[in-house]
């Protein structure tokens, strides 16, 4: 019996001197890669050391400097970090062996996203591993420069009680019915209609959707008189674009890049003219405009839909230059 004891102590103790030898050669996370320092430089006014806020089309600089005390450092990644979005991680070479423990450059930025962007360094060694990025990282903040609405409901146009907001302004998202539309004719930048598409009979697809201007030469919705509606605004437009749903949700992220898109497109229509239902306002489609002060947008079709009453409306997102 003492045999066997004196056995499985000796065993006890070879397991507590194993864990103990394994404990003191694994490194704690938290004080790995201190070799690596990472210094954000403030050589000039537009650098950004730590915290930035500037405004859309600002010029930024990242000045940094990269030191590694005992590996060479073969590449450096420049990681890029807006709001919900993957990060971006952009790979550069060092080519020159005398920069492989200390290395500098300046990164210069032009910004086109409003909110927050944060930028991190890091160093790899000759095997592409991260060696440490100095625990550290500069946070880049632009002003809000475009105006976001989403989710508004266009109604189709009622001829008998003339009461659903089948018009609408770009100014402030804001709805108006046939009945107070003269009043507030200054605030109104299109009404929305529909008509059976070419060659179809009355079914809930057979339908395309358009919009009008109140300054339209000729008003494709005679039942609805504006002719004395005064003062009309004078926004154009172009025609729907299918397939902007990337476009809007991650390409119109500023006021810049939602009038680069803008522009990229002809807007000069005072009525869109879709004979289908894919040509008109449809789910996926936009619609770019220019607003008579000069500001660009983009209108986002969500859904051409019913609402519990069986009444027809689009529903609409917009992006729109502040």
């Amino acid at each position: 019996m003492k045999t066997k004891n004196i056995h499985k102590l000796f065993l006890v103790a070879l397991s507590v001197l194993m864990f103990a030898s394994c404990k003191k050669e694994s490194e704690n996370i938290f004080t790995m890669f201190t070799d690596v320092t990472v210094t954000y430089n403030n050589s000039d006014p537009r650098c950004v050391t730590d915290y930035k806020l500037v405004n859309d089309k600002d010029e930024v600089w990242i000045d940094f400097t990269i030191n590694s005390a005992s590996e060479d450092m073969y590449s450096y990644t420049i990681e890029k970090s807006s709001g919900t979005q993957t990060p971006e991680r952009t790979i550069i070479t060092i080519n020159d062996p005398t920069k492989r423990r200390s290395f500098s450059d300046i990164i210069k930025l032009t910004m086109t996203r409003d909110g927050k962007t944060t930028y991190r360094i890091y160093a790899l060694n000759q095997k592409g591993i991260f060696i440490g990025d100095g625990k550290k990282s500069v946070t880049i903040e632009v002003n809000p420069s475009y105006m976001v609405y989403a989710n508004r409901n266009i109604y189709l146009p009622d001829t008998l009680g003339k009461s659903l907001p089948s018009f609408f302004s770009l100014k402030d998202a804001s709805g108006y019915n046939y009945n107070n539309g003269a009043s507030n004719s200054a605030n109104i930048d299109f009404g929305v209609y529909r008509k059976l598409a070419t060659n179809s009979t009355p079914t809930a697809i057979a339908y395309t959707y358009n919009l009008y201007s109140p300054s339209v030469a000729v008003n494709p919705l005679t039942v609805y008189d504006i002719s004395s509606w005064t003062p009309k605004r004078t926004t154009k437009f172009s025609a729907p674009i299918t397939g902007q749903a990337t476009a809007f949700l991650t390409g119109a992220v500023s006021g810049s890049t939602v009038e680069a898109l803008a522009r990229a497109r002809t807007i000069n229509l005072d009525a869109t003219a879709g004979t289908t239902l894919a040509n008109g306002l449809f789910a996926g489609s936009a619609v770019f405009f220019l607003t008579p002060e000069g500001k660009y947008g983009m209108m986002y079709i969500n859904v051409v839909a019913l609402d519990y009453d069986k009444k027809p409306f689009i529903n609409v997102s917009i992006k729109v230059q502040r």
